[in-house]
């Protein structure tokens, strides 16, 4: 496309394009980036776990499922992000089910980062952010037909999204 056609140009690109990927790209980085996170899982990886004395299989399989949960709901809430984001731009979206494979394999890949074996403290918190940031970024240039600038920008509001749930969710465990 020209420079004149860029606004009309969709985020998510047609199946064929092999620029983003098409659908190979982000099953191969989703599937990978799920093992590194089964891995952590079923070895006790003190990064999901903290700094627990025993992991035993039913600790694993819990937390197996609430890994699964927890990956489809921010999956969702991407997807959601992104369509917000291309409404916001004027720009179409192209084909969901593209849209939501790429949003699946962006969260399983942030999501991948919390398996790094470092003691808890801040530290800890300050650099797995940075880095899911940063994975993050790079994901949506990588995945979606976006600028450096534009996914800064996306992966920015998307923290301040998920710093703002995690609040509220704080909020409502104290009230109850």
């Amino acid at each position: 496309m020209t420079d004149t056609n860029k606004d009309q140009l969709q985020v998510i690109q047609p199946f064929s394009d092999e620029k983003h990927g098409g659908v190979l790209l982000p099953a191969i980085f989703g599937t990978l980036a799920f093992g590194i996170v089964l891995y952590g899982i079923f070895m006790g990886s003190t990064g999901l776990y903290g700094d627990t004395s025993e992991i035993t299989f039913a600790d694993g399989i819990y937390e197996f499922w609430r890994e699964l949960v927890r990956i489809l709901v921010f999956s969702l809430l991407l997807l959601a992000a992104i369509r917000v984001n291309c409404w916001r731009m004027r720009r179409p979206l192209g084909k969901l089910f593209l849209a939501a494979l790429r949003c699946l394999a962006i969260v399983v890949l942030i999501d991948s980062v919390r398996v790094v074996e470092m003691e808890h403290g801040l530290a800890r918190v300050t650099l797995i952010s940075t880095a899911q940031f940063v994975v993050c970024s790079i994901a949506v240039v990588m995945f979606f037909a976006s600028t450096v600038r534009e996914s800064v920008l996306f992966s920015i509001g998307c923290t301040v999204g998920v710093v703002l749930l995690w609040i509220g969710a704080h909020v409502g465990i104290w009230i109850i």
